[in-house]
């Protein structure tokens, strides 16, 4: 009787270390893909903070008045919250806009590149988070890690 005990008990010890075994690794999947998200909303950010520089670069053109306000009152929006949809119809309006525009100055020059450069980075960065995303999603429904997933409440992550 004393041995079926401990046995009992030492595979409900092993059962436990079992799912937090697991639990463990999925918390790397999900903050390693959190750490990304932190990582393209720093980006975008960037992005963000850069289109005043392009739009003084051409303030005074007449031209384009109407795509400039556009632009201006679209960034606005992120001055209160946002959400990813925000910010992908804004990144499509910013980019037409700096293919547009006919004025070479420098200063627009040099704003254009940046914000050409930081949107690349965000491309890259967007491709891996979904890659992130997508990994952590696959695990939580597949076999051990459901079970695990189930007792510590993972949800699917999304965009």
């Amino acid at each position: 009787m004393e041995n079926t005990f401990l046995i009992i008990i030492g595979i409900a010890v092993l059962a436990f270390i079992w799912l937090l075994w697991l639990r463990q690794n999925l918390l790397i999947d999900f903050r390693e893909a959190m750490h990304q998200e932190k990582l393209l909303k720093r980006d975008l950010e960037k992005r963000r903070d850069t289109v005043p520089f392009l739009l003084e670069s051409l303030r005074g053109e007449e031209s384009l008045k109407n795509d400039w306000h556009r632009i201006l009152t679209e960034r606005q929006v992120f001055q209160d919250k946002f959400t990813n949809e925000d910010e992908w119809a804004f990144e499509k309006s910013l980019l037409e806009f700096i293919t547009k525009p006919q004025n070479k100055s420098v200063h627009f020059l040099e704003a254009k590149k940046d914000i050409e450069d930081l949107s690349v980075l965000v491309e890259k960065e967007k491709l891996h988070l979904q890659e992130v995303v997508n990994r952590f999603n696959q695990r939580r429904k597949q076999f051990p890690y459901s079970v695990a997933s189930a007792i510590f409440a993972f949800r699917k992550m999304n965009l």
